[in-house]
């Protein structure tokens, strides 16, 4: 029997604990018909899927390298993340623990059109969360506009008093002798040190740090305003330190972050987790290196290599050059490739694997059969039979009505729709539309199409999302050798971080 863990989470809009009840008991029903064995349950309460900053999701991640489990089942996919980015990240992070994720409701297969499938429902959860987020924008703005707090977390030195916020003079005396300090010259360890010699804590009744600290000089709130969606609002957070004072500090605090950061370039390697060594078979991952003369080269090198070269001779090759051919050779594929026949497949695995909702079938029919009746009493009373009876009668199927029709609305929130093939094909195409000269149009588009990509030293194989696709051959100019030009310092070839996950930038 396989180990499996449930993730649920329901935001706030319109959702409830109810929602979690049913996302947990599909789960389960799928764990139970496919012999996994559910060994802990993630729950997310009120919480966005526009993100990754969830508690018990952060938890699932972290619980994966414990190798206590193999699968994570959800309800939907949009579940586990409305964001393709951060679902393209945490699913590699899990599948380096040798974890993967499995939607309880959307049975997507391992074939080359399930790929193309699970990328298109994680881009209309996020055009959803997206839509969703513009009406709660709108909600949000009336409601700063009026200078009501909007809510969450309430930042130190200030109360909530029917939706305004007043100023808490004990902590505001707190957040103005920060401010002082650090202009005097104090650094903020010296900052944390003496509130921590006062015994002054935050609100969670912890000790101030470093972070806490610096978060307190940054946030524009203490000089009286807020920025949301390139509106300044003014009339919602009483100053507590005037404004010069607020811009002294922080323009002193760019200054030293200036001068202390040491700048590095986030890399995107497009091609992570799809290009593979055609001599040993290994994957070649992102890496990067300075040359002679002081130039940063950017490459994929065999990671097989990279472990022991004896093991495999392969050379590296450009990031940008190998990039840019793999993008060119996909957009000439989806050029000649059938979309149509694509997107009829695609919505027929989808489709065949929703199973009838019975609850669902069984409260409809219910509701018609209430319907009917009200229907026939209603006859009756407009022929003139009318009593205390079915005065009864009527109310009482008006109160069943309206409790079944509550019923059904929370059971659709739990109902998986039914694709249909022009909303498929329609997402198809729009990929042909996309600027290439953008990175992360780049990078959708080999992360929909692309299976896999086998490089040679003289060319290499490309593999598209297509059952019994040949793959298509590409020639590869002469490139210079970049293992002679990068000088290798062996303390400095620590691997980039995320180097070998996907990347996968929002739209």
């Amino acid at each position: 029997m396989k180990n499996a863990v449930i993730y649920a989470r329901y935001s706030s809009d319109n959702q409830t604990e109810q929602s979690i009840e049913g996302q947990v008991r599909v789960c389960k029903e799928y764990a139970e018909k496919n012999d996994f064995a559910v060994v802990n349950e993630y729950i997310d309460r009120a919480m966005t899927g526009t993100n990754d900053n969830r508690p018990a999701f952060q938890q699932m991640l972290s619980d994966s390298k414990k190798k206590g489990f193999e699968f994570v089942l959800v309800y939907k996919f949009d579940r586990f993340s409305r964001s393709r980015h951060d679902s393209a990240v945490n699913k590699a992070i899990l599948k380096k623990n040798g974890v993967k994720v499995i939607s309880a409701t959307e049975q997507i297969s391992d074939t080359p059109e399930g790929i193309i499938l699970e990328g298109m429902l994680e881009s209309f959860a996020e055009y959803y969360s997206a839509e969703l987020s513009q009406k709660v924008k709108r909600g949000l703005k009336e409601s700063r506009i009026k200078g009501k707090f909007t809510g969450g977390w309430t930042p130190y030195g200030y109360n909530v008093n029917d939706h305004k916020l007043t100023i808490n003079e004990e902590q505001a005396n707190i957040v103005r002798l920060m401010f002082d300090e650090y202009l005097s010259g104090k650094r903020i360890k010296d900052i944390v040190l003496l509130l921590q010699d006062k015994g002054i804590k935050n609100n969670y009744g912890k000790e101030w740090t470093i972070n806490s600290v610096s978060r307190i000089l940054k946030n524009e709130n203490y000089k009286g305003c807020v920025s949301a969606d390139n509106t300044i609002y003014t009339n919602i957070f009483p100053a507590i330190v005037r404004e010069e004072i607020f811009d002294e500090v922080n323009s002193r605090l760019k200054v030293a972050k200036r001068t202390s950061a040491h700048h590095k370039t986030e890399v995107n390697y497009l091609l992570s987790g799809k290009l593979f060594c055609a001599k040993c078979g290994g994957l070649m991952t992102g890496d990067s290196g300075r040359g002679k003369q002081g130039t940063i080269y950017h490459y994929y090198k065999c990671f097989t290599k990279k472990r022991n070269k004896e093991h495999c001779d392969k050379k590296s090759v450009a990031k940008d050059y190998i990039e840019e051919c793999v993008v060119k050779a996909t957009q000439e594929f989806m050029q000649h490739t059938d979309l149509v026949a694509i997107s009829k497949v695609v919505t027929e695995v989808y489709n065949k694997e929703i199973e009838k909702d019975s609850i669902l079938e069984s409260l409809s029919k219910q509701l018609q059969e209430n319907n009917k009746k009200l229907e026939n009493l209603l006859k009756a009373v407009e022929n003139g039979i009318f009593n205390d009876t079915t005065n009864a009668r009527m109310k009482e199927l008006e109160i069943a009505n309206k409790e079944l029709q509550e019923k059904i609305a929370n059971r659709q929130l739990l109902t998986i729709k039914p694709l249909k093939e022009e909303d498929v094909l329609a997402y198809l195409k729009s990929f042909k539309d996309l600027d290439y000269s953008l990175e992360n149009a780049k990078q959708r588009l080999i992360d929909l199409f692309v299976n896999r990509v086998i490089l040679y030293d003289d060319h290499c194989e490309i593999y598209f999302n297509i059952s019994n696709d040949k793959g298509k051959q590409l020639k590869l100019t002469e490139q210079p050798n970049i293992e002679n030009e990068v000088e290798f310092d062996n303390k400095k070839q620590s691997k980039r971080k995320g180097s070998d996950c996907y990347h996968l930038a929002e739209s």
